[in-house]
């Protein structure tokens, strides 16, 4: 190893002195505290400890079995690092109503219904009439169309239309 020569004269005998010292330095951090014959390592020279604390946070790695701490810096993009999030498929809005029949006037539709989680209950429901916390938007011949309100998986409001019909009836002429 040598050391780059300054700009300005130097003195020979200083430099050998320096260049001896960091070298006695290196030699005892190489071959640790044994190498004197004794338990205790020489002193060490002001150019040979800042040379040796300069190299020893380089050299030092966590001890086994124990994982560093790593901070990922995102910067807008995915973290590898983390198990992606799986969006479970969210179930369409449903009316929890059996239509069992459609009684028409002069003027207006009615939609006989029944609730399955009380089975003797029964309504008689029209247009803008809000049942189960679905609102009637039409109501004909054959069918009946609820509006239901519900949030999406980001949690923005939805209203989708859900429509329940009249069973075939099985003594009904084809």
């Amino acid at each position: 190893m040598s050391l780059p020569k300054p700009s300005g004269e130097l003195n020979p005998f200083r430099t050998g002195v320096l260049r001896l010292a960091i070298g006695a330095g290196l030699l005892s951090a190489l071959l640790g505290p044994t190498a004197c014959g004794k338990g205790t390592p020489p002193p060490a020279s002001a150019p040979a400890r800042a040379l040796s604390q300069a190299v020893a946070p380089a050299a030092s790695s966590p001890p086994e079995g124990i994982q560093a701490h790593v901070d990922y810096q995102s910067k807008g993009r995915r973290d590898p690092f983390r198990q992606p999030r799986v969006e479970t498929a969210q179930q369409e809005p449903g009316v929890n109503l059996k239509l069992t029949g459609i009684v028409w006037g002069p003027r207006y539709y009615y939609a006989l219904v029944e609730s399955p989680s009380e089975p003797d209950k029964g309504y008689v429901i029209r247009e803008n009439s809000v049942v189960n916390s679905a609102k009637v938007l039409k109501i004909t011949r054959d069918k009946v169309i609820f509006e239901v309100k519900t949030r999406s998986a980001q949690g923005k409001p939805l209203t989708r239309a859900v429509e329940i019909r009249l069973p075939a009836d099985p003594l009904a002429p084809r």
